[in-house]
């Protein structure tokens, strides 16, 4: 496999379904270096730009049904993208404002739900990652339409209500940031807890119970990773929380400037 090819191809694909197509056969062709593949997907998917973003949930869509087609008995693409895809529908969810691209990743979840490619709990773990933000998109498109369909008289009634959906998003965003937090915070106290209990166990028995150290290790391992998936939404939000006050510093000072004027324009000729 030429990585550079694939590189290259991953990150130039387009909407069109033959560039996709393209790109997932070269893949399929290559089912021993599953993992690479992965990865190098991965890494797009998460630097991408966010209408972008619904091409690569597409190509590994279209990669697990190539899969699915040659009736490869180990499945090495669907393990190695079902160890990556909360991850990664974490990520499309943060990132997309479009209720139709959210309605794209449901109708892939559906397809594969269909197609018994994976487990319909973990299916339903990745529904449950998109409704939230779904949500909040559905509801803030219903007010935008009671606000046209009432026809309101100043466009100033308009930009208050307008505001006061963005307000709701920087709280959603908010309430996100702090329920990783939180999440982060359960796990390393439920670690804490465990080891605690095998160091009582250790100093009652004298016994090494390795299969509690094994549990150990897995756990410790999966609150590193969890941290480490966390880590990008979290600059993610301080960075549009940055954005923001940039942008209330900016529009106040417009506001001063335009009194400024307003009272020159006032001022008596002399």
């Amino acid at each position: 496999m030429d990585i550079k090819q694939l590189e290259r191809q991953v990150r130039e694909i387009t909407e069109l379904q033959d560039s996709i197509k393209q790109t997932s056969n070269y893949c399929s062709t290559f089912p021993e270096h599953s993992g690479m593949v992965a990865f190098i997907i991965e890494n797009e998917f998460i630097s991408a730009r966010k209408e972008r973003k619904k091409l690569y949930l597409f190509l590994i869509h279209q990669i697990i049904l190539d899969e699915k087609q040659a009736k490869r008995m180990d499945h090495p693409y669907v393990k190695c993208f079902g160890q990556k895809l909360k991850k990664l529908i974490q990520d499309y969810t943060y990132q997309v404002d479009e209720i139709a691209d959210l309605e794209k990743a449901y109708a892939v979840i559906r397809k594969w739900e269909k197609d018994l490619i994976y487990h319909p709990i973990f299916l339903d773990k990745l529904r449950g990652i998109l409704q939230p933000k779904y949500d909040q998109l559905k509801y803030q498109q219903m007010i935008v339409n009671q606000i046209t369909q009432n026809e309101l008289a100043s466009n100033k009634i308009l930009v208050q209500n307008l505001q006061i959906i963005q307000q709701f998003d920087s709280t959603y965003k908010l309430y996100l940031h702090l329920k990783q937090l939180r999440d982060i915070d359960d796990k390393c106290l439920d670690f804490n807890s465990n080891f605690d209990k095998y160091m009582i166990k250790y100093e009652l028995e004298k016994i090494e119970d390795y299969e509690m150290i094994a549990d150990l290790l897995d756990q410790g391992e999966n609150s590193k990773n969890y941290l480490s998936e966390n880590i990008c939404s979290t600059q993610n939000y301080y960075l549009d929380l940055a954005r923001l006050g940039e942008q209330l510093i900016k529009e106040d000072i417009e506001k001063k400037d335009n009194k400024i004027e307003y009272y020159r324009s006032k001022r008596p000729i002399q």
